[in-house]
């Protein structure tokens, strides 16, 4: 069977094993799977060491020569890159590039990207400016982020779509058109009936004090911190969502992040929270409270009324600008959490949405329109057997 071998750049979770199809796969290929963690980030690594989910295919790579040991047998594969474009990286792609491996590009689970206004633009180059050394490491990113796809190293073979938004490439031999890993569980439960009892709210959390994803997508010149400080952020979220509770009679429930780690146990005390299902969540629930997670999906696939959720510290920060780009995307309103004009919350009008904008939204980010509407990776699987037979 021909091996396909999954370079990852974040700790490979159990619920990672689910998403990524690997049961599917194993049926036609040979399964190996790279986590770059350890070599990436070792500090980070030592977080999530214990939690690791070390199937038979997975391999830990934490220097370079954990990978030369690997891949010294390996001839002509398929790699599944999900490894961020990163020079410090590009030796990986390279080495395997030599083995004549097939490359694909999963370019899915996609969001609307961020517009910077003009004034957060210019403060930050007045910033910039009289920092040389960060004006001149922000300028190599730049720079690199603008023309890596001018690099041969980081094309591909074989492009999945995830939706219409994305970015098609000429050079590409082969596209997939299907869909974010999101719909897949949306797939599993939309002919599942709603659970109709008491009506609720419910809020996703997006682990917005200690996402992993910080250290792994973000690139930033001075670190990747969170975007608000953790007695700055709760506090108002909690005072925030007893309001509405006491103004709407309607309860609220948090869908904790997959990912965090965090003991909820005396925070929420006053609230129902969840961690693992949160499709479920949403699917049964009559309003979506959200800062800007991808999450998000499950609402709109569910149709249900979403309002964004900001703050005066979270406006400040890089997710302010998100929030927004979120809320313009599908058209919802966006409440300040800070802000005293909140004190009578209108239920009916909360309620409301725009299903043109959910629509568009869904076409856009979450499936390439006229896709099969099956899993994922039973679309990848067949149409990967069917290119290279």
């Amino acid at each position: 069977m021909k091996e396909i071998i999954i370079l990852l750049p974040g700790p490979f979770l159990k619920r990672d094993y689910d998403r990524f199809g690997i049961e599917l796969l194993k049926k036609n290929f040979i399964i190996k799977i790279l986590d770059f963690t350890a070599l990436i980030n070792p500090v980070f690594w030592k977080v999530y060491e214990d939690k690791i989910y070390r199937c038979e295919e997975y391999f830990s790579i934490s220097c370079k020569n954990d990978f030369l040991k690997f891949s010294s047998e390996l001839k002509s594969v398929i790699v599944i890159d999900f490894l961020q474009k990163n020079i410090k990286l590009d030796w990986v792609r390279k080495l395997l590039r030599k083995k004549n491996s097939l490359f694909v590009n999963f370019d899915i689970n996609l969001v609307p990207t961020e517009k910077i206004k003009i004034i957060r633009l210019l403060n930050k180059l007045v910033l910039l400016i009289t920092n040389p050394k960060r004006f001149f490491t922000e300028f190599y990113k730049f720079f690199v982020k603008r023309f890596n796809n001018l690099i041969k190293v980081y094309n591909y073979d074989i492009l999945v779509l995830g939706g219409y938004l994305t970015r098609k490439k000429k050079n590409v031999k082969k596209q997939i058109y299907a869909h974010s890993m999101d719909y897949d569980v949306y797939l599993s439960l939309k002919n599942k009936p709603e659970i109709k009892k008491t009506p609720y709210a419910v809020f996703l959390e997006d682990n917005m004090i200690e996402d992993s994803d910080y250290h792994i997508i973000l690139e930033r010149a001075d670190g990747v911190l969170p975007p608000v400080r953790e007695n700055q952020y709760f506090p108002v979220l909690i005072k925030f969502l007893k309001k509405f509770e006491l103004q709407t009679g309607l309860k609220v429930k948090f869908a904790i992040h997959p990912k965090s780690y965090k003991d909820f146990s005396n925070l929420l005390k006053d609230f129902d929270y969840y961690k693992g299902n949160t499709a479920e969540i949403v699917k049964n629930s009559s309003l979506v409270f959200l800062h800007s997670s991808t999450s998000l999906s499950y609402a709109v696939l569910f149709k249900k009324p979403v309002i964004f959720l900001t703050s005066n510290e979270l406006k400040k920060s890089w997710v302010g600008d998100r929030i927004v780009n979120f809320s313009r995307a599908v058209g919802g309103k966006i409440l300040n959490m800070n802000d005293n004009s909140n004190n009578n919350l209108d239920l009916k009008n909360l309620l409301n949405f725009d299903k043109d904008k959910y629509q568009e939204y869904k076409d856009k980010y979450l499936k390439f329109p006229n896709s099969p509407d099956i899993p994922l990776w039973e679309i990848f699987d067949k149409s990967l057997r069917d290119y290279i037979d």
